[in-house]
């Protein structure tokens, strides 16, 4: 027994500084690094999921809002923008803070339906829509009688665009292509866009124009300022409606017209569609100033 210890005291062991004690000491300290890492890759899903949650909510409300200011042609009793166009493709790829949407547009022309514009927008958390893709339409421009008429043509199949003809404007050219038209294969289906000399109410379209094989009427919604704008222009390419800009009523091809378009509305043109022997009738119409082929698509 050491000599210097006071009768009584005991020794003390150094707990500290033992090997196994230090082992004990880091295995808390990495649970602690462990749960505090786990605890931190909690919160931050939890934040993930939150703001995506949230965010596809705010998106779809966008999207819906949106589309909700684009009315269906055949159930709106209002003109709707696009002459002979359909929408019933929506398709949405969702990302984190955005999601990307595309919209397949149609034409239709007898039984036959074919992809006319495809549109993609982009529509972030934060801000407004953006178009992503946003393809313009080939154009050739020949001479006819020494005058250079301007044809448009789709970007993606090659189809020829419509144009219409506002009845108080003068033109260089007036196309008459409904003799062209009747005289293509007997088995093609033809769209064609008439402009008439003046507007005229629903009654009285279907007591000059009839009904079968009308699909489309073009409900002029420029006013009289554009107008007056667009008679200072010298060129025809300028001063005419772009079938995708003008606004009208679908209709069934069957059915009166009273019964689709409101008496308020006048009616500046239409779009027929059908087989050259079916589109005969029209060439004799007076009521017709223009007529302009669009697309045109085998019967079979």
């Amino acid at each position: 027994m050491d000599e210097n210890k006071q009768p009584g005291q005991s020794q003390e062991k150094d707990f500290v500084s033992g090997a196994e004690f230090q082992k004990t000491v880091r295995k808390t300290k990495l649970k602690q690094l462990g749960l505090y890492i786990l605890i931190s890759i909690l919160s931050i899903g939890i934040l993930i999921a939150i703001i995506s949650i949230g965010g596809q909510f705010i998106i779809n409300k966008k999207i819906e809002e949106e589309l909700s200011k684009t009315p269906i042609p055949f159930l709106s009793d209002e003109p709707v923008k696009g002459a002979g166009i359909e929408s019933d493709e929506v398709f949405t790829a969702p990302g984190f803070l955005s999601v990307e949407s595309k919209i397949t547009y149609y034409k239709k022309v007898g039984d036959r339906r074919i992809v006319w514009d495809i549109k993609r927008k982009k529509y972030p958390i934060v801000g407004d829509a953006k178009v992503i893709s946003n393809e313009f339409p080939r154009v050739e421009t020949y001479l006819v009688g020494g005058e250079e008429r301007t044809v448009r043509y789709n970007h993606l199949n090659n189809e020829r665009q419509i144009d219409f003809y506002y009845p108080v404007i003068g033109y260089n050219i007036l196309p008459q292509e409904l003799e062209i038209a009747t005289g293509l294969d007997e088995n093609t289906l033809i769209e064609v866009a008439l402009s008439f000399h003046e507007a005229l109410s629903p009654k009285e379209l279907g007591e000059r124009l009839g009904y079968k094989n009308v699909g489309w009427l073009w409900i002029d919604q420029t006013s009289e300022e554009e107008i007056q704008e667009l008679k200072k222009h010298e060129y025809d390419f300028d001063k005419v409606l772009y079938g995708e800009k003008a606004y009208g009523i679908s209709i069934s091809g069957e059915t009166p017209y009273p019964e689709f378009v409101s008496n308020e509305y006048k009616i500046s043109g239409a779009v027929i569609s059908g087989t050259p022997q079916e589109l005969e009738r029209f060439q004799d119409i007076e009521e017709i100033r223009t007529s302009v082929i669009g697309l045109t698509i085998d019967k079979y």
